[in-house]
């Protein structure tokens, strides 16, 4: 299954970022950081947030969106 990214999943769910950051239990920009790769979220903030997005962003996209952009096959 393709994994979308966090920023993806935030803006199809229609949920704003200050409503993601309150499920997933963080401030609005520690969720940009993570959402941007520049910060790995602690591991219940990336369960709430996994649990957030039904399984639609995969946990590898969660803790490191730059490294699964870099190894992911061409199109």
């Amino acid at each position: 299954m393709p994994s979308i990214s966090l920023r993806e999943a935030r803006k199809k769910s229609g949920l704003t970022a200050e409503q993601v950051a309150a499920a997933a239990g963080c401030d609005r920009a520690s969720l940009y950081r993570i959402e941007a790769g520049e910060s790995c979220p602690r591991r219940e903030t990336a369960r709430r947030l996994f649990a957030l997005y039904k399984g639609e962003v995969s946990i590898a996209m969660i803790y490191d969106p730059i490294f699964v952009a870099e190894v992911a096959p061409a199109a």
